[in-house]
């Protein structure tokens, strides 16, 4: 008798638990689509650079490729493709490169000139005071690149250490 109401009440529990593990499975998958979908185009977004200005969308360059790179100082990855730029910045000037953490502006800017990537032209550092830009393009860890084209779309996106020649080689702008 007890193994039957056991039975009753498992065989209701069940598929109901199915069916919610389920529904939250889509609705997690349909999350993560549209925040893949609002990477297309380069989104809005207001950062601070290290030298205390407010850097947007509005400060892209449209004629030049674009290299969103969100990292972490302590990061060992993310100094490593930082050391790897520093060698081999000349290949890349023609690339806009925008280095985001929500890290102190003062680890920033230790980063920055540690590499002696602070004083680049193309280079760009800045701090997400809250982590809102990682929040809102849906990034999960770091470091993380989002790489434009010079229209503003989406041509590659990386999660995790990557060399930097691999993230670049789906276009050619070092003429």
């Amino acid at each position: 008798m007890k193994n039957n109401k056991l039975l009753k009440i498992s065989a209701v529990i069940f598929p109901i638990l199915l069916i919610g593990l389920m529904a939250y499975l889509f609705f997690n998958f349909q999350k993560r689509k549209e925040k893949i979908d609002a990477l297309k185009n380069i989104p809005s977004f207001s950062l601070t650079t290290i030298d205390g200005n407010s850097f947007t969308q509005h400060n892209l360059v449209n004629e030049q490729t674009k290299v969103i790179i969100y990292f972490n100082p302590s990061c060992h990855f993310c100094q490593a493709e930082a050391d790897e730029l520093s060698k081999s910045y000349n290949t890349y000037k023609n690339i806009q490169w925008i280095w985001v953490a929500s890290e102190p502006l003062e680890e920033i800017k230790q980063f920055a000139a540690k590499y002696k990537l602070d004083k680049q032209m193309n280079i760009y550092w800045c701090h997400d005071e809250m982590a809102t830009l990682y929040q809102k393009l849906g990034m999960n860890s770091v470091p993380y690149f989002l790489v434009y084209d010079n229209n503003n779309h989406l041509i590659k996106r990386n999660s995790g250490a990557i060399k930097l020649e691999k993230i670049i080689n789906n276009f050619d702008e070092r003429k």
